[in-house]
């Protein structure tokens, strides 16, 4: 998806395409990804690809991995250490 856009050349507000021309349609990525403001819709039929937010959207997704890791990880060690506790 995003080397489509970048291929394009559609990667700022002011050199938008119409998805047709990327080789792409609308579909439930696309539909979510604008949702996202991923991909930008400055005029109708014609969208670019944002990488700012893209970047930003990326690394907050990083951190809620490494989150979720970390709590896994903390519920892993307190089972063990309150089964160790019994015995």
């Amino acid at each position: 998806m995003r080397n489509a856009f970048n291929a394009a050349g559609a990667t700022n507000p002011a050199d938008p395409r119409p998805l047709s021309e990327m080789g792409l349609e609308e579909n439930m990525t696309v539909r979510r990804l604008c949702r996202r403001a991923v991909i930008r819709e400055p005029a109708p039929g014609l969208y670019y690809f944002d990488e700012e937010v893209w970047q930003s959207l990326r690394a907050m997704r990083i951190r809620m991995v490494l989150l979720m890791a970390t709590a896994v990880l903390l519920v892993g060690l307190l089972g063990v250490y309150g089964v160790a506790t019994l015995e």
